[in-house]
């Protein structure tokens, strides 16, 4: 017997072996599944499974809609964090990061002039964004700490509510980004096709997840509560086509650790049907990277010790531009942003 996340205790395989997942997949409606793990990376029960038609890994059982949502608003920053709000740190280390997707970020149609990033966070991103480019943006954030401050410190137009809940007003976006949020959504599919919804044709998604074929992390790190789905390129390209929108880019970067999807709404929508969501080659390999990714392994690579030194550099190296940066947020963006230049649309 297997003790959930939730409390429930439920029958079912161990780790390796095949299962008939309580729910079906959402991208290719597919019941066979694969268990990864019993475990979430703090050692608390959760089972994650790889489903066999597609390789799309999810959590099973899901936890329901209220539990997600309770998560979200109190207990997520917190976890993660350990905050509510952000502190001098995060919002040093959020600005660099921000930095770095706005350099990714793909060129825009001439004209275009909104923005909506959903998951904004503590706000850096989307400030960033704004002031590199010029476009308006706005923001949806759960967090009521985290919120608050992108209001208030960031200034920003940031609607405090779930994704469910969001409703970004009546004008369509030219942008739309998400980072690090699709993996936490119940059902990512309907999540993407409110995204087209909101987005005028032509315009763009980016959408970032973790990439669950990733190495850079010990095998027993991977899997959290928060973290409902888990995606690779093939998964996370194939849902948004089923959403109705078209894959142009797919980055992964160099630890392998994250996987970047832009999307473009088609400029008319394809009355056809969306392409089937069964990808069979994506289930062998993502089975296969996981097999073969032990602890033992692991920790034989050398990537342990490479991790901690790029994280002891990059700390030292915020204590150092900590020292020399504003103390005001705003103005601490400001100084990262003539620091790294400037982009336009």
């Amino acid at each position: 017997m297997n003790t959930m996340a939730d409390g429930r205790t439920v029958a079912g395989p161990v780790p390796g072996e095949s299962l008939v997942a309580r729910d079906p997949c959402v991208l290719c409606g597919e019941s066979a599944a694969t268990v990864l793990s019993l475990r979430d990376r703090d050692g608390a029960p959760l089972r994650t499974v790889a489903c066999s038609g597609c390789g799309l890994v999810r959590t099973d059982p899901m936890p329901d809609a209220a539990q997600i949502d309770e998560f979200y608003s109190k207990r997520y920053r917190l976890d993660y964090k350990q905050a509510y709000a952000p502190s001098r740190r995060h919002l040093l280390r959020a600005g660099r990061v921000a930095l770095d997707r706005l350099s990714r970020l793909p060129v825009l149609a001439p004209g275009a002039r909104r923005a909506l990033d959903v998951g904004a966070g503590g706000g850096e991103f989307a400030y960033l964004l704004g002031r590199s480019t010029g476009l308006a943006v706005k923001g949806i954030e759960p967090n009521r700490g985290y919120a608050e401050h992108a209001q208030r410190e960031l200034g920003l137009d940031l609607q405090i509510c779930s994704f469910a809940e969001a409703q970004p007003g009546e004008a369509v976006f030219d942008l739309v980004t998400m980072f690090h949020v699709l993996e936490h959504l119940r059902d990512p599919a309907a999540a993407l096709g409110r995204v087209r919804e909101w987005l005028a044709p032509g315009g763009l998604a980016v959408i970032e997840v973790p990439n669950v074929e990733a190495t850079c992390q010990a095998p027993g790190h991977l899997y959290h509560f928060a973290h409902l789905y888990n995606f690779n390129p093939a998964t996370l390209e194939r849902i948004g086509e089923r959403a109705g929108l078209q894959p142009v880019a797919c980055w992964v970067s160099p630890d392998g650790g994250n996987v970047c999807v832009t999307f473009r709404r088609p400029q008319a929508d394809c009355p056809s049907p969306p392409p089937p969501g069964h990808l069979p080659s994506s289930a062998q390999r993502v089975l296969a990277v996981r097999r073969a990714h032990t602890s033992l392994a692991h920790y034989a690579s050398g990537q342990p010790l490479a991790r901690a030194v790029r994280r002891l550099g990059s700390r030292l190296g915020e204590s150092s531009a900590s020292r020399r940066l504003p103390a005001a947020p705003r103005a601490l963006l400001d100084a990262l942003l003539a620091a790294g230049g400037s982009r336009g649309t």
